[in-house]
C-alpha cells in the first residue's frame, strides 16, 4: 500500500509539474505579443457546431488577436442540445443516439482552446436550468404548421430552423421527422438565448463566427446584428488553407460582400498585365490542375470540341444556346443575399415553366455535379424529372454525371441564367450575358442582367435571343471583379494552418505580430471592419506570375 501511495503521489506531482510547465510556456508565448491596453477590443468567438476543424481555424485567429493585445473569449457548446451541424455528417445515427457524440466533441474542442491558452465559456453557463426548461417547452410546441414563426426576444428565427432542416434532409420532405424538428428548434432557441446572454455578460465590441447560418450560428448572428455589433464571418474557398472573410453589419452582407467603396476604387483603376496573368493562371489551375476544392473529384477533362457536344445534346448550331445553372437546393438557403423566389426549387420550377414558350433559344439545364454525391434523390435533376417528365425538344438536361467539363459547357453557351452561382461570374468574364434571379455577390456591378422582380425576370427570359454579349467595358468590369474574388479575397492561413486545416503547433510562432503579413492583415480587418481584400503587395507574395511570359504576350 505504501508503494502504491508513493507511485500515486509521484504521478500527481508529475501531472501538476506538467500542467505548471504548460502554463509557464503559454505565459512566455503570450508575453512576446502586445499587452492589452485602452485600445484593446473584446472579441467573442461563437465557436459552436461541434467541428474540430473549425475550432482549429478559429483558435488560430483568436490566438493571433490575443497576441495583438485584444481580449478574446470562446463560446462552446457542451451538449446542452444534441441537434447540431455535425448531425448531417452521421445521417444513419438514430436521434436517440445523437447525444453520444457530445462528450468527445466537448473534450476535443475545449482541450484545443486550453492548449492555446484561450478562455472559453460553455453555453450551459449562459442558459440557466430554469430557462432551458422554458425553452424546451417552447420547442415542444413547434410543428410543421408553425415552425416558420419560431421567435425569441423579438427575433424571428424561422429561416434558421428551415435552413437547418433542409440541410439535415438534403432537400427531402420532412415527413416523419417532427421529433428532429423539435430538437433543432431547441438548438435555435438555446443559441438565441445564449448569444444574447453572452453579449450582456462579456460586452463584446466584435464577434467572430463561421458563415452565420443554420441553427448553430444564425441566431447568434441575428443577435449581433440586432445589437449592432460588428461581426466577421468566414468560409473555406478554392485554394488549400485559404478562406473568404467578410465584415457583416446587416442582413444583406456575407463573407463575400464587396462594399461600394472598395468596388468603386477597383473599377476605376486599369487592370495591369500582371493582374490579368495572375487571374488567368488561377483559372488555368482551377480547371486543369485540380487545385480548386469545389471541383475535387468532379473535374472533367476539357475536350475543346463544340461539335461533339452539339451532337450529344442535339443542338442546332444556327440557334442560340442558353444555360440554366442550378444550385445544390438544400445548401446555405438562409444566406442573406435576397432571391426573387422563395427557394431554389421554386426558382427552377418557374424558370422551366417560362422557357417552355421561349422556343427561339435552345436551353441546357446544367445540374450541379455535386448532386451525385450530395443528394441524387432530392436534387434538381430528380425535381425536373418529377415535375417536367416531358420536356419540349428545345429544353434539355445536362445531367449531374454527364461527361462534360464546365469549360466545354461554357463554350456551348451564348448566355446563362442562375440565381447566384459562381459560374455566372466566370461566363461574364468570357463576355457572355448572364441573367441573375437573386442578389449574387457579383450582381449590380455593371456586367450582369439583374432581375428586379419576378415579372422583370420573366421578361429577361423571354428576351434572351436579343441579349447581346458584353462590350469591352462590361467585360473589363467582370475581370476586375473576378480579380478581387478569385485573387484578392482568398486569404491564406498558412503556415500555422496545415493542408488538413489543423494547427501546426511547430509553427505557432507565425501567429505573432509581424511574423506573418497575412495574419497581420487579417487581424487588422477584423478590428477595423474594412473589406478583406488583399493589397497588391500581399497578393504578390502568394501568387507566382511568369513575368517573362507576360512580356512576350505584350
Amino acid at each position: 500500500m505504501e508503494l502504491v501511495s508513493k507511485v500515486k503521489n509521484k504521478l500527481l506531482k508529475n501531472s501538476y509539474v506538467n500542467e505548471l510547465n504548460k502554463r509557464n510556456k503559454l505565459r512566455r508565448f503570450y508575453s512576446r505579443g502586445i499587452k492589452p491596453n485602452d485600445k484593446a477590443e473584446t472579441i467573442l468567438f461563437w465557436s459552436t457546431g461541434g467541428m474540430v476543424v473549425q475550432s482549429n481555424l478559429e483558435g488560430a485567429i483568436a490566438t493571433s488577436l490575443k497576441l495583438r493585445g485584444h481580449n478574446v473569449r470562446m463560446i462552446l457548446c457542451d451538449g446542452i442540445y444534441k441537434a447540431c451541424a455535425k448531425r448531417v455528417d452521421f445521417p444513419d445515427v438514430p436521434i436517440e443516439d445523437w447525444g453520444k457524440y457530445c462528450r468527445s466533441c466537448i473534450s476535443q474542442n475545449s482541450g484545443l482552446f486550453k492548449k492555446l491558452g484561450l478562455e472559453y465559456t460553455f453555453i450551459s453557463d449562459l442558459v440557466s436550468e430554469e430557462k432551458l426548461m422554458e425553452l424546451k417547452s417552447e420547442a415542444d410546441k413547434i410543428t410543421f404548421e408553425n415552425y416558420k414563426d419560431i421567435s425569441l426576444n423579438g427575433l424571428r428565427l424561422g429561416s434558421h430552423l428551415e435552413a437547418t432542416m433542409m440541410r439535415h434532409t438534403r432537400g427531402a420532405l420532412y415527413t416523419g421527422l417532427e421529433e428532429h424538428l423539435k430538437e433543432y428548434a431547441l438548438t435555435v432557441l438555446v443559441n438565441a438565448e445564449a448569444s444574447a446572454e453572452a453579449v450582456k455578460k462579456f460586452n463584446p465590441t466584435r464577434i467572430y463566427m463561421s458563415h452565420g447560418i443554420y441553427a448553430d450560428w444564425g441566431p447568434a448572428l441575428h443577435v449581433a446584428i440586432q445589437k449592432n455589433i460588428q461581426t466577421t464571418s468566414y468560409i473555406c474557398c478554392y485554394l488549400t488553407a485559404h478562406f473568404f472573410f467578410g465584415s457583416v453589419k446587416n442582413f444583406d452582407e456575407t463573407f463575400l460582400t464587396v462594399n461600394e467603396k472598395s468596388w468603386s476604387k477597383s473599377k476605376s483603376i486599369a487592370q495591369t498585365p500582371v493582374q490579368k496573368k495572375r487571374l488567368e493562371n488561377f483559372l488555368q489551375r482551377r480547371y486543369f490542375s485540380n487545385e480548386s476544392h469545389d471541383l475535387k473529384g468532379l473535374l472533367k477533362e476539357y475536350k475543346g470540341d463544340k461539335g461533339i457536344n452539339y451532337e450529344k445534346y442535339g443542338l442546332d448550331p444556327s440557334k442560340p444556346v442558353w444555360g440554366i445553372m442550378t444550385h445544390i437546393n438544400w445548401d446555405a438557403t438562409s444566406d442573406y443575399f435576397p432571391m426573387i423566389h422563395k427557394s431554389f426549387d421554386e426558382w427552377l420550377y418557374e424558370t422551366v415553366k417560362e422557357i417552355y414558350n421561349v422556343k427561339d433559344v435552345q436551353w441546357l439545364i446544367k445540374i450541379h455535379p455535386s448532386e451525385k454525391n450530395d443528394n441524387p434523390e432530392t436534387g434538381c435533376q430528380e425535381f425536373i424529372a418529377k415535375n417536367f417528365p416531358d420536356l419540349p425538344s428545345h429544353v434539355k438536361v445536362v445531367k449531374m454525371d454527364d461527361e462534360i467539363s464546365s469549360l466545354d459547357f461554357y463554350d456551348l453557351l451564348d448566355g446563362a441564367v442562375t440565381v447566384m452561382g459562381t459560374g455566372g461570374l466566370e461566363l461574364s468574364m468570357k463576355g457572355k450575358p448572364v441573367i441573375l434571379a437573386g442578389e449574387a455577390h457579383y450582381s449590380n456591378k455593371g456586367f450582369t442582367f439583374d432581375a428586379k422582380d419576378n415579372d422583370d425576370y420573366k421578361r429577361l427570359l423571354r428576351d434572351t435571343k436579343n441579349l447581346q454579349g458584353l462590350d469591352e467595358e462590361k467585360k473589363s468590369l467582370a475581370w476586375k471583379y473576378g480579380y478581387i474574388y478569385f485573387i484578392q479575397k482568398q486569404i491564406p492561413l498558412t503556415p500555422t494552418i496545415m493542408e488538413n486545416l489543423y494547427i501546426d503547433f511547430d509553427k505557432i510562432d507565425h501567429l505573432l505580430p509581424g511574423k506573418n503579413k497575412f495574419m497581420d492583415f487579417l487581424c487588422d480587418r477584423i478590428i477595423d471592419g474594412e473589406n478583406f481584400i488583399l493589397p497588391e503587395e500581399l497578393v504578390s507574395l502568394t501568387h507566382i506570375t511568369d513575368l517573362d511570359q507576360i512580356r512576350n504576350d505584350s
